[in-house]
């Protein structure tokens, strides 16, 4: 509808009212990128019914009820219940755990099946994001975003390291296995007590800011902070999973909770709980995730060791386990603390986290290719340094320039592509400010995911006694420039500090590098890639006048022509590529010759 009004005026429908319809907003002559949602009311008892202000507008309504969005997402549950039954029954046929393995395959079973449920799940949890997105709209999404980055810091502080230790202490003495899941388990519930002390300071700390915690947010928090007591419970029962090469069965009973967290979640939503209701739902999954883990672990573990509170064990446990969780502190604190700072510093800060957190999704997506990269990487680079440090300072460039060569092109296409990406997840509501806050924030990893490689490499020359002192300069310069710049640039400061916390981050991490590895020249290595990516996105842009696909395929092939042209893969990688390769492969792809 195309209208002017001189004054505040309604703009009525002559239909009659019904829920599910949504009506969006924009001036007369702009684009669905800069409309506004406006609420639609029941007008004369009857009508549908708009509240508009002076000006020149157009004005679209549309028909989008919940059903429609249930409906897909109950398809979609049905389809993956299945594929999961049917993935079970393969397992069971193909590796017969029952069976004697070899160490090889153990490895393999052990390490696969985890793999490929992890990625079933995050699939499931990302479906459902789309579906809680739509109904709960940018602010409520925004708090639940809040409420689970806060709640991280409190898990971080009660798991105080734990998950490691429990695998690798039982691992020595399997007979003590009892002995330790008891003694871990008080010692989670003491940090517990202990964690919720600064929990209450940050976040009764909310109230010093322009936009402090509502009630519900606190309430929400409070709910996953339980849930999260439970799950580190089951976390020790896990690990002792992972002490008996059984790692698929947990795995396998997160991806069936997984289901079960939807399903309980729709049903907290439709009832009207929000936020709120899924927060509660984290402890109803985590308590049955812990009772079927804990009775699996009954029947098929021999539980021995003294079940009695062993003091000096505990003590033990919390100085070895205090390096691991202070690491892991100050990297949460290095990727969650903006959304902390948007949130309390912005009146409209809930909304914002909720535009913010939708371009996150997409970005924790992404994270998979170097999580698994580097965990590929870890052993075969320790190896290298214990044989030759050249030898290991090649393969880390190599490592590097394809985590780099991966990294750009991804960012370039998602930069193009933030509109429907952020479309597709929570719908118009989100844009544009989701879609700019993407564009933005997918640029910090081409050098978040060399930060990510050169961070096991350091593990791996004995200098993780450096990455404390790393992580905590990079997490000083994010808070100061979050603080400083978040007020008046909104989420687009904090997108950009992202960025350059992870550039700060990389110039640590190089200076702490060149004490055991130097030459490593990041010059050369940055230089041409980047280069490349800046013809690719300059190709793109022009492409983009005409559509976005066409510039999605102009730009690669683009890149692919100028990684040739310029020949960004050397001598030097095609020989490490000849090594690592298989022998038929290699005489295929002709560049390696």
């Amino acid at each position: 509808v195309e209208t002017a009004v001189s004054t505040t005026t309604w703009l009525i429908l002559n239909d009659s009212y019904f829920p599910g319809w949504r009506a969006y907003a924009r001036p007369a002559g702009g684009t669905e990128a800069d409309e506004i949602e406006l609420p639609i009311n029941r007008v004369n008892g009857n009508f549908r019914g708009v509240l508009l202000s002076e000006g020149e507008w157009v004005v679209r309504f549309r028909y989008s009820p919940a059903s429609f969005q249930l409906g897909g997402l109950l398809s979609f549950m049905g389809v993956i219940i299945l594929v999961f039954a049917g993935g079970v029954w393969g397992w069971q046929t193909v590796v017969r755990p029952q069976g004697a393995l070899t160490t090889t395959r153990s490895i393999a079973k052990n390490s696969a099946a985890p793999m490929v449920l992890n990625l079933f799940n995050k699939g499931i949890d990302f479906v459902f994001a789309m579906f809680y997105l739509r109904v709960m709209g940018p602010a409520d999404s925004g708090s639940f975003s809040t409420a689970i980055a806060t709640a991280g810091i409190f898990e971080i502080l009660s798991n105080f390291g734990l998950d490691i230790l429990v695998i690798r202490e039982v691992s020595k003495a399997r007979d003590q296995a009892g002995h330790y899941l008891l003694n871990t388990t008080i010692l989670r519930l003491g940090a517990a007590v202990v964690a919720s002390l600064p929990m209450i300071v940050l976040i009764a700390g909310t109230s010093l800011f322009t936009n402090p915690f509502s009630r519900p947010e606190v309430l929400a928090i409070t709910f996953i902070m339980v849930g999260m007591v439970i799950s580190g419970m089951s976390k020790g029962v896990t690990g002792l999973f992972y002490v008996y090469e059984t790692a698929e069965i947990p795995a396998t009973m997160t991806t069936a909770t997984t289901i079960l967290k939807v399903g309980f979640g729709v049903v907290a939503l439709l009832l009207g709980y929000s936020f709120v209701g899924l927060a509660a739902v984290s402890i109803l999954t985590n308590v049955i995730t812990f009772i079927l883990l804990g009775v699996l672990a009954y029947r098929r573990f021999d539980l021995g060791g003294q079940w009695r509170v062993d003091w000096h064990l505990q003590a033990r446990m919390v100085r070895l386990g205090f390096p691991l969780m202070l690491i892991h502190l100050l990297q949460t604190v290095f990727i969650s603390v903006d959304v902390y700072l948007l949130r309390t510093m912005l009146p409209n800060g809930e909304e914002v986290v909720g535009w913010y957190s939708s371009a996150y999704k997409w970005f924790n997506a992404l994270q998979i290719v170097p999580s698994y990269f580097t965990l590929a990487l870890f052993p075969i680079i320790a190896r290298e340094i214990e044989r030759s440090l050249d030898a290991a300072r090649r393969m880390y460039r190599m490592s590097l320039k394809i985590m780099l060569l991966l990294a750009l092109p991804i960012a370039a296409v998602t930069t193009f592509l933030a509109y429907p990406l952020v479309q597709v997840l929570g719908g118009n509501e989100f844009l544009p400010h989701g879609a700019i806050a993407l564009q933005l924030v997918i640029w910090s990893i081409p050098i978040g995911w060399l930060n990510s490689v050169t961070n096991y490499v350091l593990i791996a020359l004995g200098l993780e006694r450096m990455q404390p002192r790393a992580f905590a300069i990079a997490v000083g310069f994010n808070i100061v420039a979050n603080a400083l710049f978040i007020p008046r640039y909104s989420y687009v400061a904090a997108s950009v500090t992202t960025i350059l916390s992870e550039v700060v981050l990389l110039g640590v991490f190089a200076y702490y590098l060149r004490q055991r590895m130097p030459g490593v020249d990041w010059g050369r290595l940055l230089g041409r890639p980047f280069l490349v990516t800046l013809i690719m996105v300059g190709l793109m842009w022009l492409a983009f006048q005409i559509h976005v696909l066409l510039a999605t395929a102009v730009g690669l092939v683009a890149y692919i022509l100028g990684l040739w042209l310029l020949r960004v893969f050397g001598e030097e990688e095609r020989q490490i590529l000849r090594q690592i390769l298989p022998a038929s492969l290699v005489r295929r792809l002709e560049f390696l010759h």
